[in-house]
């Protein structure tokens, strides 16, 4: 079994309905960064029924444990520093200064380097600028004020030929932040909300524009096979974006209270979501 979107998919499904099926009989094989980061916000979400199979995937996995560390103190690790070595981090949102020069731009700068390193050359940067508009989303548009946005965190992972990164929040939803703005205020429900993001560009400010994060992240893949996920409130869709054109497949899924997004793109290949192993970091 491996912990990847799929599987997320199914666990918000099984979360959001009554049972007394036992998630720590589940033995993961390997983990996606997008697994990875929105199992640290579920686990917020759903405290009591995650507890003790989290328990034990958390002492097989470092990257997993790492990752709730960062989510539940809102800090960066003290043992940061081993995480980098081999293109895998994490990076909390807490408040409107997230974006800092003592901690976020040195770890914009180790993704960009892993990035390069990888093969992306220049469009390194360009993910670089994806990666920190959509971190920026989460402080924008999670909380009702800017100024104090929903717990939130950045996850990255990078191999050769691959990058994928992925940001979630605890916040108000995709739905909720658009029917700010009243000529979204007829959006039904969250699937609709992030077909408008997309397809429109939909943003909950009156004036100021449309929505740029998106338009970045789609420029920053234009010419690499990249899967773009995400999820809100009920709400789930799924993009294959590559050299040819871009299609985007909206569902229905399991409710979650917050905002995620997961991509990753690949030099060469089909776009795929990228597993690593339970050991990766031992």
């Amino acid at each position: 079994m491996h912990i990847d979107g799929a599987f997320i998919n199914d666990l918000r499904e099984y979360l959001s309905k009554e049972s007394d099926s036992q998630l720590e009989n589940l033995s993961p094989s390997g983990y996606s960064i997008g697994g990875i980061v929105q199992l640290a916000c579920l686990k917020s979400a759903y405290p009591e029924r995650l507890n003790a199979a989290l328990a034990i995937w958390r002492a097989s996995s470092k990257a997993l444990d790492n990752a709730m560390a960062t989510q539940e103190s809102g800090m960066l690790p003290s043992t940061s520093k081993m995480w980098d070595v081999r293109g895998l981090e994490f990076f909390p949102i807490r408040d409107r200064l997230w974006a800092d020069a003592k901690n976020y731009h040195p770890f914009e700068s180790r993704f960009c380097k892993a990035a390069k390193q990888a093969g992306f050359g220049n469009k390194a940067e360009a993910l670089s600028g994806a990666l920190g508009e959509m971190a920026d989303n989460v402080a924008q548009h999670s909380g009702h004020d800017p100024v104090c946005p929903a717990a939130g965190i950045i996850g990255y992972y990078i191999c050769d030929g691959h990058v994928a990164f992925s940001i979630a929040d605890l916040g108000r939803g995709a739905l909720h932040s658009l029917k700010e703005n009243p000529k979204w205020d007829q959006l039904q429900n969250s699937k609709e909300a992030l077909m408008a993001i997309i397809q429109q560009h939909a943003s909950r400010r009156p004036y100021g524009g449309d929505g740029e994060g998106f338009k970045e992240v789609f420029r920053s893949l234009a010419n690499l096979n990249g899967l773009i996920e995400l999820f809100s409130g009920d709400g789930r869709i799924r993009i294959m974006n590559s050299p040819t054109g871009r299609q985007a497949t909206p569902q229905f899924t399991g409710l979650l209270t917050g905002f995620q997004i997961t991509v990753n793109c690949s030099l060469a290949g089909e776009p795929s979501e990228r597993i690593f192993p339970l050991d990766y970091l031992t």
